[in-house]
């Protein structure tokens, strides 16, 4: 079989393609059905979503026998190659391989957004790299899952598929921070409140073996998410448009990369107090 020059490798174009593909993932299905899963998520005519398909047909990503939609072997196989072949160079630029200790890199974005996309890929980078090491994180909001909750909740679900070891404080006792407790804490996904911790308000953090990673946002910023978060009591649609406001308009947040083995180790242990840790795994 030749491969259409038009081939893709990467098909998540469009956020109806991504769900398409993700509908497609659980077997064959037929156009009617495909319409009706599809709609109570994106809305969309039925001429759309037969264009879309069409699409994918002639990329050779979607295979269509009589009146099933499913997807190409073909594609899956050479999808499941790149993936492969691209976590063997993932591109984490971290002092992980070097031994000295006390170094430090500072990553200035852009925006809110193009931090946050950067933490999802350092996240898992460091997930595949320190395998069986626990995740230590400080956060003085639930504010992640509110603005990016698709994301989040990706990430979420591969640190329980993958039997990652998290432990999640927030440091503000709201009632979003304990909805947030109530919804996501598992046996390896430990979620505690501890208003006590004496920790910079413009910062958030995440410890990982002798690595202190601190998410910086403006004063600015934070001063409005505080107060945001203090006076709601349910983040709805109006809430959320505003904590997208708030963060739309921070100026250069950074990623602040630090590896201190002592530093680390006492966070780990401050933090620890509120989880079921072995002492060997601090």
């Amino acid at each position: 079989m030749l491969v259409n020059k038009k081939f893709t490798i990467i098909p998540f174009a469009s956020s109806l393609q991504e769900e398409l593909l993700d509908i497609l993932s659980t077997g064959p299905i037929n156009g009617t059905d495909l319409l009706l899963q599809i709609s109570k998520k994106i809305p969309i005519s039925k001429q759309g979503l037969y264009k879309a398909l069409r699409q994918l047909l002639q990329e050779e990503i979607v295979i269509k026998e009589k009146t099933l939609f499913s997807l190409n072997k073909v594609w899956l196989s050479r999808f499941k190659n790149f993936i492969e072949s691209s976590e063997q160079n993932y591109g984490l630029i971290l002092p992980i391989l070097n031994k000295a200790n006390n170094q430090r890199k500072v990553i200035t974005f852009k925006n809110t957004e193009a931090l946050d996309i950067y933490w999802g890929h350092l996240f898992l980078s460091l997930a595949e790299t320190f395998k069986n090491k626990p995740f230590f994180f400080f956060n003085h909001h639930s504010l992640f899952i509110h603005e990016r909750p698709q994301s989040e909740l990706y990430l979420f679900e591969i640190s329980i598929k993958n039997k990652l070891k998290i432990a999640l404080t927030l440091g503000n006792d709201t009632p979003a921070a304990q909805k947030l407790k109530r919804n996501f804490s598992r046996d390896n996904f430990q979620i505690a409140i501890d208003d006590k911790l004496s920790v910079i308000r413009t910062d958030n953090f995440c410890i990982i073996d002798d690595y202190f990673i601190t998410t910086r946002y403006s004063e600015k910023t934070t001063k409005e998410i505080d107060l945001l978060f203090k006076k709601t009591s349910s983040f709805g649609e109006e809430e959320k448009k505003e904590l997208h406001r708030i963060l739309a308009n921070c100026k250069n947040p950074k990623i602040i990369i630090t590896k201190n083995k002592k530093k680390a180790k006492t966070w780990k242990r401050r933090l620890a107090k509120n989880f079921v840790f072995k002492k060997s795994e601090l």
